[in-house]
Parts: C-alpha cells; structure tokens; sequence
C-alpha cells in the first residue's frame, strides 16, 4: 500500500515575509509587539489580519500586507528588511523634526477638544497619555527611555537605604541597585533614578515608602485626623507635587 502523499505546507504573505527575514514566530511577534499565538492564527489562516496589524507589519519591514482571498506571492529578504531600515532610519534631526510632527497633530487635537459644545479635553488628554504608553510597552522601549533620560542626565540623586531597596523591587531597578551581602539593612547609599517620564513609578515610591502611615489614615475622616498626620499627609502630597513639577515645570 503506497503511503498517503503529504498535505503542502500552507504559506501566505505573512509567512513569506517573515521567513524571508529570518525569523522565527516569536522573533518576529516580539518584533511587531505583539503574542506569537497571534502570528500562529494569522499564518494558518485562523485569524484575520486587521488594519492595526497590517499597520505594525508596515512600520517594521515596509511591506503592506492587504487580506484577499488570493494573494501574489511576495518575495523579501533579510538584506532587503536591512537595507530598507538603513534608508528610513532616524537621526537625531530628522527625530526632532518627526516629533514636531506629533506634537502639531496632539495640539491640534487637545485645541479641539476645548471647542464650545465638545467638553472633551481632559478624556482626550489621559487617553492620549495611555497610548503613549502602550506604544512605549508594545515596543519595549521602557529601557531605552530611561537610557535616553541618564544621557541626558535627567536624574536624580539622593541616599537610599539598603532595607527600602529590598523592599521595592520597582525602587532597586530605577536605581540599578546591586545588592551585596555585605551590605547591612539601615546602610545608605547614594543612587541616581532618571526623572522626566511619566511619574506614575514615583507616585507608587511615594505610596510604598509611606504605605503603613497611609493605610492607618485611609479609614479615617478628615476631622479625625490629628495635626502630626495631617502635616504628615501634606508632606506626602509636596512629595507628589514635585514628582508632577518635574515632569511638567510650570
């Protein structure tokens, strides 16, 4: 009896694109920010390939990727995917001059916002500030932000204690803390954080390094409040404060 002759392995653009650069499933889902499952479903055909993923295959390789029900195979190599980067990369004027760009396109945006009838600005403003940060997860470029930021000696230094930094994991990576067993818990060191970015990591310091002092208060009313916690929760807000002054000088 003759053996069954394989099934062909099914292959679309998107296989081809990515094949034809070398890559791997994860490599290139990692690559677009986004699950190797979903590059699964898309290559077998599970899937459908939507406009904001057509968009990230874009920006990565400059190939646009259309769904049809027949496709003409493409052809694309792995010099093609570095010689078309080299063409379209960056430097740091045309990077200025990108980022321009953005900002006339965010003022033109939150402007009307603000128009008679539309009372939006405020919506329009946070969701702007989340998908800055979802572009900033997506791509994993949490790491090269605060690189950016220590470059430009947007930091900040000041004595830290040995036992605060075991405690907060958050903290010790802000600061790249090594620890050492030689070190004590009540040792202080000076360490430098990059400041400049969205404060949201110094808000929650602020919250773990006053966390036994806020949770007392939390159930408390305002006129239960004694005058020690009160100047205790003004400081804290100061602390605040100057987080956001740093972000945004007034």
């Amino acid at each position: 009896m003759c053996p069954m002759p394989k099934k062909p392995k099914f292959k679309n653009n998107l296989t081809r694109l990515r094949e034809g650069m070398d890559l791997s499933q994860q490599e290139f889902a990692k690559l677009l920010g986004v699950s190797a499952s979903i590059i699964k479903k898309l290559e077998r055909g599970n899937r459908t390939l939507t406009p904001d993923m057509s968009a990230r295959i874009f920006a990565e390789t400059g190939i646009m990727l259309i769904p049809a029900p027949e496709e003409t195979p493409i052809e694309y190599s792995k010099e093609q995917h570095q010689a078309w980067k080299k063409d379209l990369e960056f430097d740091s004027k045309s990077a200025e001059a990108a980022a321009r760009v953005i900002m006339k396109l965010v003022r033109l945006m939150l402007a009307a916002s603000i128009r008679p009838g539309v009372q939006k600005s405020y919506v329009i403003f946070n969701a702007l500030i989340q998908a800055i940060e979802v572009v900033k997860k997506d791509f994993n470029m949490e790491q090269h932000i605060e690189a950016e930021l220590r470059d430009r000696q947007s930091t900040q230094t000041k004595l830290y204690s040995v036992r605060q930094l075991r405690q907060n994991d958050l903290l010790a990576k802000q600061v790249q803390f090594k620890d050492d067993p030689s070190l004590k818990d009540d040792q202080e060191i000076p360490l430098s954080k990059p400041v400049g970015w969205l404060p949201a990591k110094d808000f929650f310091n602020i919250g773990w390094e006053h966390r036994e002092f806020l949770n007392e208060v939390a159930s408390l009313e305002e006129d239960q409040l004694t005058e020690a916690q009160k100047a205790k929760l003004e400081q804290i807000t100061k602390q605040g404060d100057a987080e956001v002054d740093r972000f945004l000088p007034r």
